[in-house]
């Protein structure tokens, strides 16, 4: 994982890359790491609820025989929240709106996650 003082410039670098409404760096356990959040929004409900999100569907995968997921998208009507798990330790998410370019965003925060989370 990169120093530690570099992370928290990467998470407020990225958001502003991919346009994004939030991004947050949470450990699997639902601890805030890093986040670049909206004024008044709770980064530990937020980080929870993240967190709880990605061990669901591992869990409903596992149910299946299947192994984590890397990436969790959910997409709403006005934006797309992406979730990106690589290694046991801590999740990279990423809020943007709707009308920015997905794919472009899901590169992005695919990098960043590689750098961030794989040891």
């Amino acid at each position: 994982m990169m120093a530690l003082r570099n992370v928290g410039n990467e998470i407020h670098e990225l958001n502003a890359r991919i346009g994004g409404i939030a991004t947050a760096l949470v450990a699997r356990n639902g601890v805030v790491l890093f986040a670049d959040l909206p004024a008044g929004v709770p980064s530990e409900t937020f980080a929870i609820m993240c967190a709880t999100l990605f061990g669901a569907a591992a869990t409903a995968g596992a149910e299946l025989n299947r192994r984590p997921p890397d990436r969790i998208l959910i997409e709403g009507s006005d934006s797309t929240t992406v979730l990106v798990g690589r290694g046991e330790k801590a999740l990279l998410v990423a809020v943007v709106d709707r009308s920015v370019d997905l794919a472009r965003v899901l590169e992005e925060v695919g990098k960043l996650a590689e750098r961030l989370l794989s040891s």
